[in-house]
């Protein structure tokens, strides 16, 4: 899992009594998960309509729970979760010039070893407003029993319908990948292609497309890659 921070992430400490319930009912993921097991754990931010707002990093810190984000985010991060902040016993401070991201088992990786393991990339595949699901987060970023927080209702209605509109996939070129629109046998928009490494790009087909469709990106032939 690619952490996609930065050089320089933001951190968020939010401490007190109420710090984990109040962040449980904010994020996807279950912040019980990082408290005393030293783990780290990706989680999205979604509006009430369950898209995507960051895509963010928990931990334990020293004073309570951390929450990593990418450089330049940190301002307006704080400002929608500490929008619900009402009557929580909860302090929040921005720690992000003492923070190292070396403190943290935050996995690296270039670019090809990503597409090749499919791992989505903020301002690629990741953007604001996307639904989760349709970029395979629902896997690593969202807990589905920890109980409600901003745009569960719609994210638990998605995993129950069993289908989004679109799906992060694996594509192989014939020829050198390109970033682009991808056309079915008829010339229609099926897809598309957000990052490429090679012969092997990374992007999103509609659903309802044929593993065996034979696809186009301009003069090139695509495929879906396993």
């Amino acid at each position: 899992m690619k952490a996609d921070l930065g050089k320089k992430p933001g951190a968020l400490e939010f401490s007190g009594p109420d710090a984990v319930r109040f962040l449980n009912g904010q994020i996807t993921q279950d912040v019980r998960k990082v408290m005393g097991t030293g783990l780290v754990l990706p989680s999205c931010v979604t509006d009430a309509k369950g898209r995507l707002q960051f895509r963010v990093w928990i931990a334990e810190g020293c004073g309570g729970v951390l929450v990593i984000c990418r450089e330049g985010m940190t301002e307006d991060l704080e400002t929608r979760l500490t929008r619900y902040l009402i009557a929580d016993d909860v302090e929040v401070r921005d720690v992000s010039d003492k923070f190292c991201i070396g403190d943290f088992a935050i996995p690296e990786m270039d670019e090809a070893e990503r597409i090749e393991k499919g791992i989505p990339r903020w301002g690629a595949e990741l953007k604001e407003g996307m639904l989760p699901p349709e970029a395979g987060l629902d896997a690593t970023d969202i807990s589905y029993n920890k109980g409600c927080y901003i745009g569960q209702e719609v994210i638990s209605r998605i995993k129950s319908a069993g289908k989004v509109n679109r799906r992060l996939t694996k594509f192989a070129f014939e020829t050198e990948g390109i970033i682009g629109e991808i056309t079915d046998t008829e010339g229609k928009p099926c897809g598309e292609v957000t990052s490429v490494s090679g012969l092997l790009g990374l992007g999103f087909l509609k659903r309802g497309v044929e593993e065996d469709t034979a696809l186009r990106l301009g003069d090139r032939v695509v495929s879906i890659a396993s």
